[in-house]
């Protein structure tokens, strides 16, 4: 762990924006208070939305970790950039983030900035780590997808972590699982002689944390997160600061003072809880767990106890900007790599095989330097790789070598309208582990159509359906709006020289549809 920021920068020209990242994991929508819903209690969060820009149409790149979060780093999409499943799953191209000049770190070093990152990573585990006996032990017993196997000798070769691609900060391997049992934290505890206590709930992936809520790993990362952007003189390069929380993926450890507003809360099943699986495709099976509302409505009270508990986190670095006289020098952007099922469409659970909006949509807030006069609500489809072109766009940096999938929102987020913005948004998916299918999204307007490989497509009407209760592709293969979106989906794939168009024409469009 690096303690020092790295080597200051002078600044270049006039003063130039800071730019402050939050980025949470497996985090539904509905947990977040200023995308609607008047469970959620995520006060900070709020008052940022309340002087800055809610997308409201934003999708995952794919919702899996390693594939969204490449495509954060990249602008590509997971077809482009080689992680389309979890890292060392089946499916994956690319292990290690490749070192390029047009990673994000890379564009922001160029443009004169400091990109400082810690927390959660899963784009690598790095030569070094692997070498190293401790990382050994620590990936068999928390990355369950390692097998105890030799590597092939070319991954020993390659190193993605974050001090490997230009940012100053944390280096945590793998996915991390929670991230409690990195050495970095351990030591924390140490030096500060706290201990990390929990108490067991009832459902599997959650605890209630009964020593301090300065015990926690999102206590630690946010204490990182100060460190690292510490205390900039006038004279300093900005910064770019990733914070990334591991939560409110499980395991959801929760403070109780956290809990406790959520310990009895009565949740409703979804609409679909009662869906009919004869109108599903069965891929949907691989997630779907045999368990009843009361499982799944315990999970939903840690998820919104843990947003709530993350949302303080993200207060005290707010508060250390406001301290130093940089909040008003600062964006301020907030989302997540993809949403979780949280048991809908009676008991799915986690993410990936599906495209229904709690795994897909992801909550997107961007607040300006000093925060704008009037909030707004924007419903333009965005995705993730639109985030890289943001903070690209905000740092000025050098144009990329090649292109890119993405567009700015600064232009929304100042108020313009642009009238060439694309109408229709696309999630990929392949599978998740030992189980790979090739999956598409294409929302345009309220419909939704999912091109299942090998299954059962899918088409919604979100303004007619917003819980995704019925296939209207079961009963009508000949609906009116289902070559339109086929159309629509076939030319978003060539161009954007997605590889999987050829086979897509083959099995979906009829010939007459296929131009040459």
């Amino acid at each position: 762990m690096r303690n020092d920021p790295g080597p200051r920068q002078p600044r270049v020209g006039a003063r130039r924006p800071n730019i402050l990242f939050v980025l949470t994991d497996q985090h539904t929508k509905r947990t977040a208070g200023f995308c609607g819903d008047d469970l959620a209690q995520t006060p900070r969060l709020d008052r940022l939305a309340q002087t800055g820009t809610v997308f409201d149409r934003c999708y995952t790149t794919c919702p899996s970790c390693s594939p969204a979060r490449a495509s954060l780093q990249t602008g590509l999409y997971p077809f482009a950039h080689g992680m389309q499943t979890n890292l060392f799953m089946k499916g994956c191209m690319l292990h290690e983030l490749a070192d390029h000049p047009d990673l994000l770190s890379r564009r922001l070093l160029a443009a004169d900035y400091r990109p400082l990152l810690t927390g959660k990573w899963h784009l690598g585990y790095g030569k070094a780590a692997r070498e190293d006996p401790y990382y050994q032990q620590h990936y068999r017993e928390i990355d369950h997808h390692l097998y105890d196997v030799p590597l092939p000798d070319a991954y020993y070769q390659a190193s993605g972590l974050p001090t490997d691609v230009g940012y100053t900060g944390d280096d945590f391997p793998g996915h991390g699982g929670g991230g409690h049992a990195y050495p970095q934290y351990q030591q924390y505890l140490a030096d500060q002689g706290l201990q990390h206590q929990l108490r067991p709930a009832g459902v599997s992936g959650c605890a209630e944390v009964t020593s301090s809520s300065e015990s926690t790993i999102d206590h630690f990362l946010a204490n990182r997160a100060i460190d690292l952007i510490g205390k900039p003189s006038a004279d300093d390069a900005p910064f770019f600061c990733m914070l990334n929380f591991w939560g409110p993926h499980h395991p959801a450890y929760v403070p109780t003072e956290f809990l406790e507003p959520f310990r009895d809360v009565a949740i409703d099943p979804p609409p679909s809880w009662d869906a009919d699986l004869d109108e599903r495709p069965r891929i949907h099976n691989v997630t779907r767990a045999q368990r009843s509302w009361s499982h799944f409505e315990e999970q939903l009270r840690y998820a919104y106890a843990y947003t709530s508990f993350i949302d303080y986190q993200i207060g005290r670095v707010i508060d250390h900007l406001d301290t130093i006289g940089e909040l008003d020098h600062t964006w301020v952007i907030f989302s997540a790599d993809h949403g979780d099922s949280q048991g809908v469409q009676a008991g799915l659970a986690n993410k990936s095989f599906h495209f229904f909006e709690s795994a897909v949509s992801v909550p997107l807030l961007i607040r300006p330097p000093g925060g704008a006069d009037t909030p707004q609500h924007i419903d333009a489809p965005v995705n993730l790789t639109d985030l890289y072109a943001t903070v690209a766009d905000i740092a000025q940096a050098p144009d990329p070598t090649t292109s890119r999938h993405g567009r700015s929102l600064v232009p929304w987020v100042n108020g313009e309208h642009p009238d060439d913005w694309p109408d229709a948004v696309v999630t990929e998916g392949s599978g998740l582990s030992h189980c790979l299918m090739s999956q598409r999204m294409y929302r345009h307007g309220p419909w939704k159509y999912v091109f299942n490989a090998g299954d059962m497509d899918e088409l919604y009407d979100l303004d007619e359906d917003p819980g995704e209760c019925v296939n209207l592709i079961a009963d009508n293969e000949s609906h009116p709006e289902l070559s339109r979106l086929r159309d629509g989906l076939y030319a978003w794939m060539r161009n954007h020289g997605d590889q999987l168009a050829g086979q897509f024409r083959a099995l979906r469009l009829k010939p007459s549809c296929v131009s040459a």
